[in-house]
């Protein structure tokens, strides 16, 4: 299936509000969507929900032959999966360029950045070590995909713990949780990365929904002239330091817009780092008590149905929600309102032979009986 395109009207619309300084969904430019961190019955598996976009991660781990060239090294791999599930555009087992691109960046964010330890994962040198393996899937597409899926990310790889290994002779034991406490993975730093949609190459809007992606990385006509616009994706740690900087769509005429987004992805950052830690405090405290966890949790009373959907309150100027409206404003229809319309002139009514007898009765099938003498004729 295609992707559905925005027309020029609604790509007008919505650079319209945003430069009069408002948003589709009511947020203000460096206002976030709801952040939500749900960590599973294993260690390494969580779902994030960045508004309504939502990513599962899943860390998996198993002894391998290390690289020639980092012999006393593990290895971290990275895989983005985008089914039919997060959107019908996407088709299964296939990447696409945003696959590509995700995978990219995530991998310069978490494996150029050295946030692992990676000689820590090594068992015997140049025969085997660790390789973690994260693989991402993404549940829904309501944009800024990047940001939902380095949470997820970071989140696994904090949350992960490894089984602890025995070396005894040349042999390698692996024990299992009951036999010895499992070994968490070391992080350096934790990095985030940041997303900023740019309007009129002076507007700047933290974490985009999918119709502000859309507008903002395509250029339209306007009276003024040609109205274009990118993405600009910052990775940063909780000390400020930076890791990623990644531009998608026009270049960027005015340099202090990238000042505002690492001043802007400094503080979000750390509050998401916070955030996460808290998270897997909060986890460990409940696994210790031996409460039982999983993605059960999650699904509340708006999961239950299926196609369900909160309604999207749109506040208005010189609105009252108290004012009342008008009956001539209002129109009810019931299923059992009283409400009859007048029949067409221009119905078609079938005749039937004079010898059958109908019997019909309310809400049931109706039955005609016709004799043998009208068979003949």
């Amino acid at each position: 299936m295609k992707e559905v395109f925005l027309s020029n009207c609604e790509k007008s619309f919505i650079q319209k509000i945003i430069s009069e300084g408002h948003r589709l969904d009511g947020r203000n430019y460096n206002e976030s969507r709801k952040l939500n961190i749900t960590f599973g019955s294993q260690y390494g598996s969580c779902i994030v929900s960045l508004g309504e976009t939502k990513i599962l991660s899943q860390v998996s781990c198993e002894v391998v032959q290390p690289k020639q060239i980092r012999p006393n090294e593990g290895i971290l791999y990275i895989n983005v999966e985008i089914s039919p599930m997060a959107a019908p555009q996407f088709e299964a087992n296939r990447q696409t360029d945003l696959t590509v691109y995700l995978n990219r960046l995530l991998e310069k964010c978490y494996k150029d950045s050295k946030c692992i330890d990676l000689e820590s994962l090594c068992i015997v040198v140049e025969e085997k070590v660790w390789s973690l393996r994260v693989d991402i899937k993404v549940l829904n597409h309501d944009g800024n995909l990047i940001e939902c899926a380095s949470i997820a990310t970071l989140a696994s790889l904090a949350h992960f713990k490894r089984p602890d290994v025995t070396r005894s002779g040349e042999k390698v034991i692996i024990h299992t949780l009951t036999e010895k406490d499992p070994i968490p993975t070391v992080l350096y730093h934790y990095p985030v990365c940041s997303t900023f949609a740019i309007f009129n190459n002076n507007i700047l809007i933290s974490d985009p929904s999918f119709i502000e992606e859309s507008v903002c990385t395509s250029s339209i006509s306007s009276e003024e002239g040609n109205i274009s616009g990118g993405l600009l994706v910052v990775g940063m740690n909780q000390y400020k330091e930076l890791c990623l900087l990644n531009l998608t769509g026009a270049a960027i005429y005015n340099s202090s817009i990238v000042h505002r987004a690492i001043l802007s992805a400094a503080d979000k950052c750390k509050s998401i780092v916070d955030l996460v830690k808290k998270t897997i405090i909060s986890d460990d405290n409940l696994r210790q008590k031996r409460v039982k966890i999983n993605f059960g949790d999650i699904i509340t009373s708006d999961h239950v149905q299926s196609l369900s959907r909160k309604d999207l309150s749109i506040c208005l100027k010189n609105f009252d929600l108290n004012e009342k409206t008008s009956p001539k404003d209002e129109v009810m229809m019931d299923d059992e309102s009283d409400v009859e319309l007048e029949p067409s002139k221009y119905d078609v009514v079938p005749s039937l032979p004079q010898t059958a007898e109908i019997k019909a009765k309310k809400g049931a099938s109706t039955w005609i009986e016709i004799s043998s003498d009208s068979e003949e004729d």
